[in-house]
């Protein structure tokens, strides 16, 4: 046989074999969009993602989903975001892009992006967008009450920008915040390659606020790679039972009130439907820890004691090969 002809054969029979591509039903954002198209294509994007939410509902795609956002500033966006399907959901930019799209809040605005589900894991994606000027940027909040359910998971931020978020920048219900990015009874998402700049609650609310808080049965997540500067609490915090984080190779410049990264529970005068407990079998490796908000931090501080709902499976931390600059 001719060697074209078995190559062209061979390569006919390779795409017969192939998987088909994976589906993938897409909407456009534009800053000059129009929340009454349809948002199917560029020409016809909108410019909300309230709008995003509630098409999808609408199509309530059985497939992947991207949400492609044009470069640009939207201003003062706030999403209370209902819609999961099992697949992935993606926030990212347009292809080609060569600027980041901006999602500022003005200072007025509260929570950028809120997901409030027990129903296990969102898959929600999150990749190279700035999220600036708000009280809380990216809220995935679980059941609190019940650790053993009642969680969301498999979420991803990735190469994302969070700059000037706190109370010191936006209004929320109170007049401090909690964190840049929560994690209630949320598991086995990945923050990676994030920059977090400038969170900042006013100073004597500063101990409130974190730029990645895990709490509640939060476990198993990745934060790595991550760069945190000028953070007026502890720039990580876990509490209440947020086992097994990963938190390695990242860097803390100006970050943290009293630590790098720290574990807490509630210990007294807590008005709770249920008491809290250490976190345990955390890693902190290979991260960079520079002095803090205020001064000279440690890099790691663990507050009330280990055995405080009886003796842990294992440590509450691991550390090794932290360096100090």
């Amino acid at each position: 046989m001719d060697s074209r002809l078995a190559g062209a054969m061979l390569a006919a029979t390779a795409l017969l074999c192939a998987p088909p591509a994976q589906a993938v039903f897409r909407l456009y954002l534009a800053p000059d969009g129009d929340d009454a198209r349809d948002g199917r294509s560029a020409a016809t994007a909108i410019r909300s993602l309230a709008r995003a939410d509630a098409l999808l509902h609408r199509h309530a795609p059985r497939e992947e989903v991207e949400v492609r956002i044009a470069p640009g500033t939207y201003r003062g966006q706030q999403v209370v975001w209902t819609y999961l399907n099992g697949y992935r959901i993606s926030f990212l930019p347009t292809p080609g892009a060569t600027a980041r799209p901006v999602f500022d809040g003005g200072g007025a605005a509260g929570t950028w992006f809120e997901l409030r589900s027990a129903a296990g894991a969102s898959k929600l994606h999150f990749r190279y967008l700035t999220v600036s000027d708000y009280w809380l940027g990216v809220d995935l909040v679980g059941d609190r009450n019940d650790p053993a359910g009642g969680w969301n998971g498999y979420n991803e931020l990735r190469s994302m920008r969070f700059v000037r978020i706190g109370g010191r920048y936006g209004v929320g219900p109170a007049p401090y915040s909690y964190a840049a990015v929560r994690m209630i009874n949320s598991r086995r998402n990945g923050l990676y390659d994030n920059h977090f700049e400038s969170i900042e609650n006013p100073t004597e609310y500063s101990g409130y606020l974190h730029a990645v808080y895990a709490a509640h049965g939060s476990g198993a997540n990745r934060i790595e790679r991550n760069r945190f500067v000028a953070v007026n609490g502890d720039a990580i915090r876990t509490r209440d039972g947020a086992d097994g984080n990963w938190i390695v190779g990242n860097v803390f410049d100006r970050a943290g009130k009293r630590a790098a990264y720290s574990d807490w529970y509630c210990i007294e005068r807590c008005t709770l439907p249920r008491p809290e407990c250490p976190s345990a079998g955390n890693v902190f490796r290979d991260n960079r820890v520079g002095d803090g908000y205020y001064g000279a931090i440690a890099s790691t501080l663990l507050f009330g004691a280990d055995d405080a709902c009886g003796a842990l499976g294992e440590p509450r931390l691991i550390e090794s090969r932290t360096v100090r600059d």
